[in-house]
């Protein structure tokens, strides 16, 4: 058997569902698409993610050959009804790379040490992947094509997929690239129910826009972000507290998967008995061990960002039972938490919440709390 089909079966005993392998060439369009689009993506290259070192393999791993693309259908099992809406299926499925403690993790930490055993250097992690721009390099290993909404779809899986890229230093037997898009030419059901009008035509979005951007990716202190959400962006989050799911869900490639009956997952389910925002806005141990730690450690691991991102879906869920929770919420040793609770019981308004954010200004010593706190007042 030859080493490509060694690592391919070994990669599918793993549960990849797809794998592809490419050269590990330069990818140019990477390099022109970021210099083009800079004031787009300046948080991620004059940062320590480096992102424009991947459009050269070699920068991440001198002598690379070839890359290795894993694709992993992570909707298998069906996701409880009080996630849905609120944790993206990509984080309740575990799949991610981080933390290592978890499946998703450990799969990729088995795949390293295999191809390390057959001899070869392999690539180290850069942030959440080898450094490689993943989607043009499943492209190039012709296991995917990639749609209006960015993300990648795997032939007869759809878009619901995680992908894990390993440089080598081996040169193997290499796939042919896939050819065009996989979107119909008139179809622009993604771009019409992105809520926050993150994705635009020709496979582009804007990710300051995207609610995962906002979620997760502003809780790094990356250079031009701010851990303050856009108040813009609030209103537009709904329930979402980690990802979004709003583009996959619509896309036709998905709706079978979408309305099959899959199997029940019995973790998921039990520790979504432990979920709910006012927990999250809480976040004492016992929540952030049954109900975070599972989930959500993927890009963050602080509590005041989960806490940050509850306060706003309450804000946005119109219920008034959440103000005194809220208000606890105006009493938190961080400022952040405090600032988005003060924009949250604003947007819900009442006399309850009036009360709560004339008390909060009161004892307020924080520039960007004391802010939302006044805004907030002015507009109920």
């Amino acid at each position: 058997m030859s080493l490509t089909k060694e690592i391919r079966n070994y990669a599918l005993d793993l549960g990849y569902s797809r794998v592809g392998i490419t050269t590990a060439e330069p990818f140019p369009l990477f390099a022109r698409a970021l210099k083009e689009r800079l004031e787009d993506y300046d948080w991620a290259v004059d940062s320590a993610l480096r992102l424009g070192l991947g459009a050269e393999p070699q920068n991440r791993l001198p002598g690379a050959r070839s890359i290795i693309v894993a694709v992993y259908d992570y909707v298998r099992e069906r996701f409880p009804e009080n996630l849905t809406g609120k944790i993206g299926r990509l984080y309740q499925s575990r799949s991610y790379i981080e933390p290592p403690t978890r499946l998703g993790g450990a799969r990729v930490q088995l795949m390293r040490r295999f191809l390390e055993a057959k001899g070869m250097q392999v690539g180290r992690w850069f942030a959440i992947s080898s450094g490689v721009p993943d989607r043009l390099a499943a492209v190039r290993a012709g296991v995917g094509t990639i749609g209006r909404n960015t993300f990648l779809a795997a032939p007869g899986i759809g878009t619901f997929v995680i992908l894990h890229t390993f440089i080598v230093d081996a040169e193997l037997e290499y796939d042919a690239p896939a050819d065009g898009t996989h979107c119909p030419p008139d179809c622009r059901l993604c771009i019409e129910a992105c809520p926050s009008g993150a994705i635009g035509g020709d496979s582009r979005m804007t990710p300051r826009r995207c609610l995962t951007f906002s979620h997760v990716a502003n809780a790094q202190g990356l250079r031009h972000t701010s851990p303050y959400i856009d108040r813009g962006l609030r209103p537009k989050m709904g329930s979402w507290i980690h990802g979004c799911d709003v583009c996959q869900e619509v896309c036709p490639l998905n709706r079978a998967k979408m309305r099959a009956e899959l199997p029940e997952n019995t973790f998921l389910e039990e520790t979504a008995a432990c979920f709910s925002l006012e927990g999250l806005l809480k976040m004492d141990r016992e929540f952030e061990t049954r109900a975070v730690a599972p989930l959500l450690y993927t890009y963050m691991r602080e509590r005041k960002y989960f806490q940050r991102n509850a306060a706003v879906a309450l804000g946005n869920s119109g219920d008034p039972e959440t103000v005194p929770h809220l208000a606890r919420a105006m009493e938190d040793p961080e400022e952040i938490v405090r600032a988005h609770a003060a924009w949250a019981l604003g947007r819900l308004g009442g006399p309850a919440a009036r009360r709560a954010l004339e008390a909060g200004l009161r004892r307020e010593d924080g520039a960007h709390a004391k802010e939302e706190i006044r805004e907030a007042l002015g507009g109920l």
